[in-house]
């Protein structure tokens, strides 16, 4: 019963996560980006494209294009995320469309440089909340972390070929060196801001659990989040008992999901998580 008490309000949590990062992301793109021809990176730079080379909603351009990647995601990643991160797409669709409807793009400002900090730090914090609650915007996220399981590239690798791919075509759109400057900035920016939003700026963390539950959370790891973990043998310095610890790397959006995990079946888990600096080897 504690247990099912505890899933509810993890998923109330994670629901409410959803809902305001979407809103957030739908109002840097609404109010600072679209207005500007500033194209972000990923599927949102690209219905910016779409929509003014050939009209088409921005939002609904969004959901459309996510629709594919979303098929691929379902055969590779967890039916969990996939759920949440179909949820989050079609809200920031959603809210994309409804803001531009009944506000127009209505820019707040038409100095550019403002437009690319604001319009990073909104997106950077609505990537930051959905991430927090435990599901994807969509688009190269997907893509990238499939790639990065499956190859020998890293998820930042395959997020910035994409991000480079999507910012050419606007560049080219739109005939306008500068705005894929600004572009890019944009990216950086919003990158930032997510780091923050998460648990520090790497974008991979280790995690040492010492628990006595190392089963049934080791489970738990490979089941949700697809990740396999290493089992080391460890002594209590104080106690002097033998007990096993799991080692397990992460993406740093991730790392709440974890804690969520390991809380479910060990409230006296004890959880060390550290920075990646570097990490060679399959999956990222």
């Amino acid at each position: 019963m504690e247990d099912k008490k505890y899933n509810m309000r993890c998923l109330l949590r994670d629901m409410v996560y959803l809902l305001v990062g979407a809103v957030f992301l739908a109002m840097g793109l609404v109010f600072f980006l679209i207005p500007n021809k500033i194209a972000t990176g990923g599927v949102a730079g690209l219905a910016i494209v779409f929509h003014y080379l050939l009209g088409f909603p921005t939002g609904i351009t969004m959901l459309v294009l996510n629709i594919p990647l979303m098929l691929i995601g379902l055969i590779f990643l967890g039916r969990k995320f996939l759920l949440k991160t179909i949820l989050a797409i079609i809200l920031a669709s959603f809210f994309t469309d409804f803001f531009s409807i009944n506000l127009g793009f209505q820019s707040l400002t038409d100095n550019l440089m403002l437009a690319t900090i604001y319009g990073g730090l909104s997106v950077g914090v609505g990537l930051g909340l959905v991430f927090r609650g435990d599901a994807s915007a969509g688009g190269g996220t997907i893509l990238a972390r499939i790639l990065s399981q499956k190859t020998h590239f890293k998820t930042g690798q395959v997020l910035f070929i994409i991000d480079v791919g999507v910012i050419t075509s606007a560049a080219l759109t739109f005939q306008n060196i500068e705005l894929a400057l600004w572009g890019f900035l944009t990216i950086f920016i919003a990158s930032q801001i997510v780091d923050l939003l998460l648990t520090g700026k790497p974008f991979a963390k280790v995690v040492h659990i010492v628990t006595g539950k190392v089963d049934e959370i080791g489970e738990h790891i490979m089941n949700d989040l697809g990740r396999s973990a290493t089992i080391l043998p460890a002594r209590g310095l104080f106690s002097g008992e033998d007990r096993n610890l799991i080692m397990v790397v992460v993406d740093a959006s991730q790392v709440f999901h974890l804690r969520d995990i390991v809380r479910l079946h060990d409230r006296e888990a004890f959880m060390i998580v550290s920075e990646a600096r570097e990490i060679l080897g399959k999956g990222f």
